[in-house]
């Protein structure tokens, strides 16, 4: 029954970690009591855990129990570094590729007949928005001709075809809203490449709009924050999620989110960016690659997506010099997240 019970705590603490990586808002606090993104840790300071770890262990110590605690150490790692920021204000790097570019479509690719050449279908972004249209192409050497058959995800019926324009080592085409349906969408290429043929399928979201981000209204600081104020048309009421990326310039700085329940018609969410994420030297501050989601509210419903009229908007005339610069104290239930993952690692008080 010991081992049993370890081995169910292996496996959760492996799906903990997955989760982790998968999902970059939810995180310990998320999963246990609330949302934060862990910072990941340093390689060698997990390593140095991991080896301190065996070290102290005895011969006769099971090894599901270090496993365990081994997992769970190198999570609360990661998680305490987090705590250093707001879990509405976690730090953004160039290499942050998934917020960076949330919407990124990654093309499909196949080898060509057993060689080392290349044919990739892709989309130009992942999750579309009614009445946005599709643009499609394909890229490989030796095409001759090539068409598309729009469908649903789990459906065989073919909803929409068109051919392909070719041109040089590129096929491509344009959707227009009148030719998706509305929800998993299944976009097959079916291409002649010397005289063979080789199929291709993507899958995209089609949806109908929640909400329209229209400006930001205004910005202030209240303490150690910097508010920035977005003004919202609301179509579907709901619990709404909306995310941006601070930049100073070119330099990406942090991911804010913002969350509230809205009512439909004009609204105002708020977005918070900590001064910690915020250096002293910033002059051009800037928010960009805005995500707006309507949040699942019952089993089985989906989330939905809004639109933004904005792809970016200047903070103007924001005095950072009035922040107050106390570092971030990690709240009543960030620290509970953090004890119990260290109880979870076997940590010694």
């Amino acid at each position: 029954m010991r081992i049993l019970a370890l081995s169910m705590m292996i496996s959760a603490l492996i799906a903990l970690i997955i989760w982790f990586s998968m999902t970059p808002d939810v995180s310990a606090e998320s999963i246990v009591l609330g949302e934060t993104k862990p910072v990941a840790s340093n390689p060698k300071v997990t390593n140095e855990v991991s080896e301190s770890k065996v070290a102290e262990s005895t011969p006769n110590e099971p090894i599901e129990k270090m496993q365990v605690e081994t997992a769970a150490q190198n999570i609360a790692i990661g998680y305490r570094k987090s705590l250093k920021f707001a879990p509405y204000s976690q730090p953004l790097t160039v290499n942050d590729e998934d917020r960076l570019s949330p919407n990124k479509f990654i093309p499909i690719s196949t080898p060509l007949f057993g060689e080392d050449q290349l044919i990739s279908l892709s989309l130009n972004k992942f999750r579309f928005i009614k009445p946005e249209s599709v643009e499609v192409w394909l890229e490989g050497e030796g095409i001759q001709n090539a068409r598309i058959q729009v469908g649903l995800v789990g459906e065989k019926k073919t909803i929409h075809s068109v051919e392909m324009q070719v041109i040089g080592g590129r096929a491509q085409t344009k959707l227009a809203a009148e030719q998706l349906p509305v929800g998993d969408i299944s976009i097959k290429a079916i291409a002649d490449i010397s005289g063979e043929e080789v199929i291709l399928v993507a899958h995209a979201k089609y949806m109908q709009p929640s909400a329209r981000l229209l400006h930001v209204s205004n910005t202030g600081i209240e303490k150690s924050d910097l508010v920035i104020s977005l003004q919202m048309d609301v179509q579907k009421a709901g619990i709404y999620r909306v995310r941006a990326n601070l930049y100073d310039g070119e330099l990406p700085l942090a991911h804010l989110v913002g969350k509230r329940k809205l009512g439909e018609g004009g609204e105002i969410i708020t977005l918070r960016a900590h001064q910690s994420v915020i250096p002293k030297s910033a002059k051009a501050l800037e928010l960009k690659t805005f995500v707006i989601e309507r949040m699942s509210s019952v089993p089985g419903e989906g989330t939905r997506y809004g639109t933004s009229d904005i792809t970016e908007a200047a903070l103007l005339d924001v005095e950072i010099s009035k922040l107050d610069r106390t570092p971030y104290t990690p709240s009543e239930t960030e620290r509970a997240s953090l004890a119990f993952l260290e109880r979870l690692a076997g940590a010694k008080n």
